[in-house]
């Protein structure tokens, strides 16, 4: 095995991805109950029936929404665990620490400016969902330079497709986000904008599940390299 610490590092990044995929079925899911919560207590015009209908909804949604976060976060410790470890053998995965590092971050300095000046926050949290998309970006091109190095053609060309297809996914997710994140603060198209926002999650599923078809393969390359 000529890069261990690479091969342990993406078998740790696959598992964080499974669970992160995961959580992303239970946040759409969460999201959904959340959506038809609200055009029950729309339809209902406010009567006493339709806000208890709404109320039991939205607790069946916590549930989900929950599991999304608990998942998450070991999803989010793992993938810092593969990336540390896989670094050691290739640079790229370096700036995928850097990247993630920035991203946990920006939201942090965000959350700080949140009173003072919302376009900070709505920046902050911008950049770190770029982070968020940088830190794949840079995983999959370290996956690349090992395949190239272990003269692996196969992972080497489907890393370089699944890269553009992702990047162009992630930036219509990220959009669609973004503009669901401003349209929330009408609540005349409140459910618009959740609609928009759960498209948003199931192109991000779409990504993440061909990330994790290149990572079963690259975990497979580098155990046999």
């Amino acid at each position: 095995m000529r890069f261990p610490n690479a091969a342990k590092g993406v078998k740790n990044i696959f598992t964080a991805q499974i669970l992160q995929l995961i959580g992303s079925i239970c946040e759409i899911i969460g999201l959904v109950i959340v959506i038809s919560g609200g055009a029950t207590a729309i339809l209902s015009k406010g009567s006493d029936a339709g806000i208890v209908a709404a109320l039991s909804q939205m607790a069946g949604a916590s549930i989900f929404l929950v599991a999304y976060s608990i998942l998450a976060l070991i999803a989010f410790i793992m993938q810092i665990v593969g990336i540390v470890n896989a670094k050691k053998d290739e640079e790229s995965f370096k700036s995928a620490l850097i990247c993630l590092i920035i991203g946990i971050i920006a939201p942090i300095v965000g959350a700080l400016f949140a009173r003072v000046s919302p376009v900070i926050m709505s920046l902050c949290a911008t950049v770190g969902n770029l982070m968020g998309l940088f830190v794949t970006i840079f995983i999959i091109t370290g996956i690349i330079k090992l395949a190239d190095q272990l003269n692996n053609g196969e992972v080497s060309t489907k890393g370089s497709n699944i890269l553009k297809i992702i990047i162009v996914i992630a930036g219509l997710s990220l959009i669609l986000s973004i503009v669901s994140s401003f349209m929330l603060t009408n609540p005349a198209i409140l459910v618009i904008a959740m609609i928009l926002l759960a498209i948003s999650l199931v192109l991000s599923l779409i990504q993440y599940i061909m990330f994790l078809t290149l990572l079963s393969q690259a975990k497979k390359m580098l155990n046999e390299g």
